[in-house]
C-alpha cells in the first residue's frame, strides 16, 4: 500500500484525545452519523455499486447492505478559542480496511481572524459540492449522492493544507478556499490498486444566502502511477514499435502516469417556498486516453410537506465511446494483436462512463436526527459506458441496457 504523507496524524491525534478526555472532557465533543441501507436491482449484468472503490454490489434476487451502509464518528477537540482538532472516522465498504483507510479527516484548524482560517492534515476532498457530506446521508434528501457525479471520483479525502476566507455581505456570504496536497484513490477492478495523486491544487468560490447558493470549484492534479492493468497494456503496446512507428507515443498516451487531471464543478441551489431546485454540473479531463473528456451532472426538484420530502432526480455521466480502429487507424490489428487491441479498448473504456438515471424518492423525518428514505431509480446504460456498474466481463463487450434499483435506508446522526 502506498502510504500517505500525513497518515500518522490520525493515530497521534486519537491518542492525544484519548489521554486527555478524562482530564478535560469539556474540551471534547463526540458526534456521529450513519446509514443502514439496502439495495436490490433487477439485473445480474449491470449491478449497482456506490462508487468506483467498491466490489460489493446489489444485484437481482436479494438485498445488499454493504454498498450503502456505514457508520461514522467525529471528534472535535478544542485546544483554545482559535485552535482545535477534528477527526472523522468512517467504516464503510471499501477494498482496504485499516486505520488509514477509515480516517476520513484528521486535521488541525487555526482561526487566524474571524475571516481567515487555516487547516492542515487530512481534509475532505473539496472537489464537488457534497464532498464534505457525501457519506452523511442525513444531510441531503436522497438515499445517496448521485452516482453519475460522485461515483466517478471515489476519493473522500486528501492530505495537505487549505486556507479559507469568509466575508459576510448584506444579502449573502462569500467563501473562498484554496487547497494544496496529495492523496490516493482506488478504482476497484479485481484487486486493491490505488492511483496516487501529487501536487493537487484546488480553488473554490461560494456565494450563499438564506434561500440560494452558488459554488464554483476547480481542481488540478498529476497522477503518479498506473494500476496494474493499465501498466501492463501500455508496456505491451510499446513492444509493437518495430512493427508500428507510433507504438511508443500511443503507449505513453494510454498511461495515466504523469498525466495532468482537471476537475471543474458548478453547483446551484434555490429554495422557492416549499420547493427546492438544485443541480451540479462537472467536467473531468486529462492528458491520458484512460481518462478522457467527461461531462457529468444532476438536477433535483424536491417538495417539502411537513416531515416529508418528495423528490425527483435526474443525473447523467457522458464520455464518448472509444473505438481503436477509428482513433488509431495505423494500429496493426491481426491475429497476433487482436487480443491486445481489445485490452487497449478496455483501458480506454473502463473510466468512460456513459449512463443516465431518473429517480423518484421519499424522505420521512421521523425525528430531528432520524430519517427513513425510499428511492426507485432507472438507469439507462450505453454500450461501452458501464464502468460505474459492477459487472462480470469486459466493458467493451457491454451492450445498451436498462437497470432498475430500489433503495431503502435509515439515516441518523448522534
Amino acid at each position: 500500500m502506498i502510504k500517505r504523507q500525513f497518515s500518522f496524524i490520525a493515530v497521534m491525534m486519537s491518542l492525544l484525545i484519548t489521554s486527555s478526555v478524562f482530564a478535560k472532557q469539556e474540551k471534547l465533543e463526540v458526534s456521529g452519523f450513519g446509514t443502514l441501507a439496502s439495495a436490490t436491482a433487477d439485473t445480474r449484468n449491470y449491478q449497482f455499486r456506490t462508487d468506483r472503490s467498491q466490489k460489493e454490489m446489489a444485484k437481482k434476487d436479494g438485498f445488499a447492505f454493504k454498498p450503502l451502509s456505514l457508520i461514522g464518528v467525529q471528534l472535535d477537540y478544542s485546544f483554545s478559542s482559535n485552535l482545535d482538532f477534528v477527526g472523522q472516522f468512517v467504516y464503510r465498504e471499501q477494498d482496504e480496511q485499516n486505520i488509514d483507510s477509515i480516517t476520513q479527516m484528521a486535521f488541525i484548524r487555526y482561526e487566524v481572524t474571524p475571516s481567515w482560517q487555516v487547516r492542515a492534515g487530512r481534509l475532505a476532498a473539496d472537489i464537488f459540492h457534497f464532498s464534505d457530506t457525501r457519506d452523511v446521508s442525513i444531510a441531503y434528501p436522497w438515499v445517496k449522492v448521485p452516482t453519475e457525479v460522485y461515483g466517478i471520483v471515489p476519493a473522500r479525502s486528501f492530505d495537505g493544507a487549505d486556507i479559507s476566507y469568509l466575508r459576510p455581505y448584506r444579502d449573502f456570504n462569500l467563501l473562498v478556499k484554496a487547497f494544496w496536497g496529495q492523496g490516493e484513490s482506488d478504482f476497484s477492478r479485481n484487486e486493491y490498486s490505488p492511483l496516487t495523486f501529487s501536487n493537487l491544487r484546488s480553488i473554490g468560490v461560494e456565494f450563499a444566502s438564506f434561500d440560494w447558493s452558488f459554488a464554483l470549484k476547480h481542481t488540478q492534479t498529476e497522477a503518479k502511477n498506473d494500476n496494474a492493468d493499465t501498466a501492463f497494456v501500455a508496456s505491451t503496446v510499446a513492444q509493437l514499435q518495430p512493427f508500428w512507428s507510433g507504438a511508443n507515443a500511443f503507449a505513453n498516451s494510454l498511461s495515466l502516469r504523469g498525466a495532468t487531471i482537471q476537475y471543474t464543478s458548478l453547483y446551484i441551489n434555490r429554495y422557492l417556498g416549499s420547493w427546492e431546485i438544485s443541480g451540479e454540473l462537472s467536467h473531468i479531463d486529462s492528458d491520458s486516453i484512460a481518462l478522457r473528456d467527461s461531462l457529468n451532472g444532476f438536477l433535483n426538484i424536491s417538495y417539502f410537506y411537513g416531515a416529508h420530502t418528495f423528490y425527483g432526480l435526474y443525473s447523467f455521466a457522458k464520455t464518448d465511446a472509444y473505438y481503436l480502429s477509428e482513433e488509431q487507424p495505423g494500429f496493426p490489428i491481426n491475429e497476433n494483436t487482436a487480443e491486445l487491441a481489445i485490452f487497449v479498448e478496455e483501458i480506454a473504456s473502463t473510466l468512460a462512463h456513459h449512463q443516465q438515471s431518473i429517480s423518484v424518492g421519499w424522505r420521512w423525518d421521523l425525528k430531528e436526527n432520524l430519517a427513513f428514505k425510499a428511492q426507485l431509480e432507472r438507469t439507462d446504460i450505453e454500450a461501452r459506458g458501464s464502468g460505474l456498474r459492477a459487472r462480470d466481463g469486459l466493458v467493451v463487450n457491454s451492450e445498451e441496457s436498462v437497470a432498475h434499483t430500489l433503495f431503502l435506508a435509515l439515516s441518523f446522526s448522534f
